[in-house]
This record gives C-alpha cells, structure tokens and sequence, in this order.
C-alpha cells in the first residue's frame, strides 16, 4: 500500500511537471491558447506562483476566460506586479459583467470609471460608457460600434456575444457567460 501510496505521488509530480514544462513553453512561444489551458490545469497546484498565475491569467484574458481571470485576480497581490495584474483582471470582469447589465436592463454606464485596457470588452465598454454605439435592436438589445468598414457586432444570447468585423468579413468572434 505504501508502495502504489509513492508511485501514485511521483506519477502526479512527474505530470505537473510535464504540464509546468508545456506550460512555459506554451508562454515562451506566445501561445496564448495553450498557456491558458495548461495555466488552468497548473492552477490549483501552483496557487501561489503569482508569475504562473500572471501569464495564465494573461494568456486567458487573451482568449476570453474571463470568468478564470476572475479566480485568479483573488489570488494576487503579493507585489506591484501581481497588483497590477489584479486590477487589469477585476476590470474586464466587472466590465463584462456591467456590459450584460446594459444589454439586458439598459442600465446606464457613463458613472462608471475603470481603467482603460487593449482588451476588446474594455473598447465595447468605453464605447457604451460614452454612447458611441449604434442601436440595431431595442431588445433584447443590439449595437454596433465603429464605422461600416469595421465595427463590433454586440448582442446577447445567453452570452454577451461581441463579433469584430472588416469590410463585411467577420474576423473573429468572442463570447463571455
């Protein structure tokens, strides 16, 4: 029993390391995909590791887990870095979160300031906050942002869908629950 007891703890040692291996070299090679599935899997073993906790966190908000983010921004604050880092996912999650509220209650945003990221719910949320949107339905409510050579589609489904689109080509999609 002792025995399958240390086989069973160096099988699990040797796959984290397998996954922390992938995982850095997932990061090193700006796969944003791939370090933020094996940032996923990494996490509960490496709750403490802001570094891992930063670029898993990062490479996820990049591929629109911003529900993990939000884990994560609990996790930090250990130094300027991993504050910064906690702020930058604590705003895309209460961005996502007051942009369905807008969708769906018509609740007004311009009170609200947050700060400003490259992250595109914070262009659809600044873009609300300052009624630079166009209303294509009332409700449940459609809008887009930008001009007829390229805009973002935002409606609701059962997700806060936000479509980017160029010269009538849609370019990428994301999606937030």
């Amino acid at each position: 029993m002792k025995s399958l007891l240390s086989v069973i703890v160096l099988s699990t040692t040797l796959f984290c390391a397998d996954d922390l291996s992938s995982f850095l070299n997932a990061y090193k090679q700006g796969d944003s995909e791939s370090t933020c599935r094996f940032g996923r899997k990494l996490y509960r073993e490496n709750i403490r590791d802001e570094n891992i906790l930063i670029a898993a966190g990062q490479a996820c908000a990049k591929e629109d887990f911003i529900d993990f983010v939000g884990v994560l921004q609990q996790r930090l604050g250990k130094s300027s870095e991993s504050r910064k880092a906690a702020v930058y996912f604590s705003s895309l999650v209460l961005q996502k979160r007051l942009i369905f509220q807008f969708m769906l209650e018509d609740v007004d945003l311009s009170p609200y300031a947050l700060p400003v990221t490259d992250h595109i719910l914070s262009r659809v949320f600044n873009a609300i906050k300052n009624g630079e949107y166009t209303l294509i339905e009332k409700h449940p409510k459609h809008i887009q942002i930008g001009t007829q050579e390229e805009f973002l589609d935002v409606y609701i489904t059962k997700k806060v869908c936000v479509d980017h689109y160029k010269d009538d080509k849609k370019i990428k999609e994301h999606r937030y629950r």
